[in-house]
């Protein structure tokens, strides 16, 4: 749990939810996890996963216990929101709804989901799409819940990757109110926006404020890029060890502006490198503002 006496953001990690729900919050505890994101169902698989009721009360008395109270459901990775094949963006409609009413069953806040694809399509017909299915989705959204915009990393295809995109489905989604943002750091570089120097993110959280309103900005995730800035490559890299380097990631932590967001990690998990260490070095950062 946060010390009061430091100001900066909440830090946390993406945790596995394997065997049963509830030990999410195990794992994000054990690695000195402040806040949480979480798949509930496997990332690859269209059908949702039962919510076993003593699993879910051990999630919510877990959560309570560990001040877990900003939570995120991240949507898996096959549903495409923007998708112009109608079977696959009904498919993708149906695991959003799903995901959404999840949220008041788990206790949780947030839905994120990425902008999807519209292949050979343009961008009119992609901020239609994702709108609309933003639109089905709040006809079963509860009150306290937010579903969060992804900027996503567009190597071929160039959708999702600018905060323009962002703009043109907000504007275009009838209870705008019940939708937020979560700004991938990762992503944002690879996609050409220099978040490197403290100058530079926060004229990149200027903008996105300024297009889409200050108070969109819900969440970040937080991860270094192994690929060069405007690469496209969405390859994630542990904290100070990929392109966006280490001055970003102490700005988001000692600028007091950036304290009321919780601050999840997407590092990679499969080497020495994990999220004890990571979240360690980003506590040095905040102990020093």
């Amino acid at each position: 749990m946060i010390e009061e006496k430091e100001i900066g953001p909440r830090i946390g990690a993406h945790k596995s939810i394997a065997k049963s729900i509830d030990l999410a919050i195990d794992r994000g505890v054990h690695s000195t996890c402040e806040c949480l994101q979480i798949f509930t169902r496997p990332p690859r698989r269209w059908n949702t996963v039962e919510l076993k009721p003593n699993a879910v009360q051990e999630f919510i008395k877990k959560s309570n216990a560990a001040n877990y109270y900003d939570t995120a459901i991240h949507m898996p990775y096959l549903p495409n929101l923007a998708s112009p094949d109608d079977t696959l963006f009904e498919k993708s409609v149906k695991v959003l709804i799903e995901e959404i009413e999840k949220m008041p069953i788990l206790h949780v806040p947030y839905v994120i989901t990425h902008l999807g694809s519209p292949k050979d399509l343009d961008e009119v017909f992609a901020a239609k799409r994702v709108a609309e299915a933003l639109n089905r989705g709040l006809n079963h959204i509860k009150k306290s819940s937010m579903i969060l915009l992804e900027n996503s990393t567009a190597k071929r295809k160039k959708w999702g990757n600018e905060i323009e995109h962002i703009e043109a489905i907000l504007s275009l989604v009838e209870e705008e109110h019940f939708i937020g943002v979560c700004f991938d750091t990762a992503h944002a570089f690879s996609s050409g926006y220099d978040i490197s120097t403290s100058e530079g993110l926060n004229e990149v959280i200027d903008n996105l404020e300024g297009l889409v309103g200050k108070n969109k900005l819900q969440m970040f995730h937080i991860n270094d890029s192994k690929g060069p800035l405007g690469s496209g490559i969405d390859h994630h890299e542990h904290i100070g060890k990929g392109y966006i380097g280490i001055e970003c990631f102490r700005e988001l932590m000692q600028n007091p502006r950036f304290k009321k967001f919780p601050m999840i990690l997407e590092t990679p998990k499969s080497d020495q490198i994990g999220d004890i260490n990571n979240l360690e070095l980003l506590r040095k950062f905040r102990s020093r503002s």
